[in-house]
């Protein structure tokens, strides 16, 4: 095995990058030490939905380097979903360190590691939805508390509706946040603003005992003219405020289906409004994915094709999507959990690839 080695002298500091045939990773010597080079920027925007088991954890890689982790998966479990998480990083993030996370409510499922990864990583920046949980029952509020120890040393920001959050390399437009929406269309979004012929078909529905999910954030993001819509864990009613009576979000080209792909979320008057190509679902095997979502997906205009991360357990075979589009087929603990990554491009298209298999699928720009 042969190695170069590049000796330069920098400020009087002797700096040597070296890196062996067969390695994936550059490394360098600094100061004596041994560590790893840093790596080049994506040129794609690269989007990792990861297996939290029907929790919530979306890292973005900026092709400026920047990283945005949206949502910290669930705490505990050995540290499961923190470990995941932090694996990922290591091996895609240009340096070992979280530029933004959004912790967009104080459900275990979405909070639930961001202390722990303050612990392992470095974070610039914190944003959520304000020092508060309106769920304080002491069964509900244990991964709240555990965020709130952390929290008032951080760098956090509460972000209003129509703001952008300052990653470098795309938007990021905050759609919604503490039970607050946009009331105007988000800039740049194609189609924002025009009436909804929907919003009469629209039927209210009482929502289960989990007002947090009121209190998430949700976002717009655009690349160019790819777009991509992820509302976390907003409410079904609250969804149709976004589009009715003129649709403020526009049409994407991706939804990440909300509340994990369950009947609380995904209204069709929202969803067949922004008329997505594909969708990426963060369900468990037995959280998510039911009959009813598929179906409003699959009846959306326009709609391709849906990539679960789980296999849905509730639901028959024929309505899970096929299995090369599912990066998850096993659901007994401790299974390797696989991760589904989208490579968007300026001028609208993209890839997603499903880490288990190698299955990819190419999406072209629309005309």
């Amino acid at each position: 095995m042969r190695s170069l080695v590049l000796v330069a002298i920098v400020v009087g500091i002797p700096i040597a990058a070296l890196q062996s045939e067969g390695q994936g990773q550059a490394t360098q010597v600094v100061n004596g030490a041994i560590v790893p080079a840093q790596r080049v920027p994506p040129s794609t925007l690269d989007i990792y939905s990861i297996d939290t088991e029907g929790g919530k954890a979306t890292l973005f890689v900026s092709p400026t380097g920047q990283t945005l982790l949206f949502d910290t998966g669930t705490g505990g479990d050995n540290n499961r979903d923190a470990d995941r998480i932090t694996n990922l990083l290591r091996q895609v993030a240009i340096e070992p360190q979280l530029d933004h996370v959004i912790v967009s409510h104080y459900h275990g499922d979405h909070v639930g590691n961001a202390a722990e990864l303050s612990k392992r990583l470095p974070i610039r920046h914190f944003y959520d939805h304000g020092g508060y949980t309106v769920e304080g029952q002491p069964n509900r509020r244990a991964a709240f508390d555990s965020y709130l120890a952390v929290r008032p040393t951080a760098h956090v920001t509460t972000p209003k509706p129509g703001s952008k959050i300052p990653i470098t390399g795309f938007d990021f437009t905050i759609v919604a946040n503490a039970g607050e929406l946009v009331t105007a269309p988000v800039a740049g979004m194609p189609g924002a603003g025009v009436p909804n012929p929907l919003c009469r078909e629209f039927v209210p529905r009482v929502q289960d005992a989990t007002p947090e999910n009121a209190e998430a954030i949700g976002a717009v993001i655009k690349y160019g003219n790819f777009t991509l819509l992820d509302l976390s864990d907003l409410i079904w009613n609250m969804e149709k405020e976004l589009v009715c009576p003129n649709n403020l979000l526009g049409a994407v080209d991706v939804y990440h289906t909300s509340r994990h792909g369950t009947d609380w979320a995904g209204n069709p008057v929202m969803v067949h409004a922004v008329r997505p190509r594909v969708a990426v679902m963060n369900n468990g095997a037995r959280k998510g994915g039911t009959s009813s979502t598929f179906q409003i997906l699959r009846t959306s205009p326009g709609f391709l094709d849906v990539w679960p991360l789980h296999y849905s357990e509730d639901v028959t075979t024929q309505t899970n999507p096929p299995e090369q589009f599912i990066s998850n087929l096993e659901s007994t603990p401790g299974h390797e959990g696989h991760y589904i990554k989208l490579s968007a491009r300026t001028d609208g298209s993209f890839t997603v690839t499903n880490e288990r298999n190698g299955f990819t699928k190419d999406y072209p720009a629309k005309p």
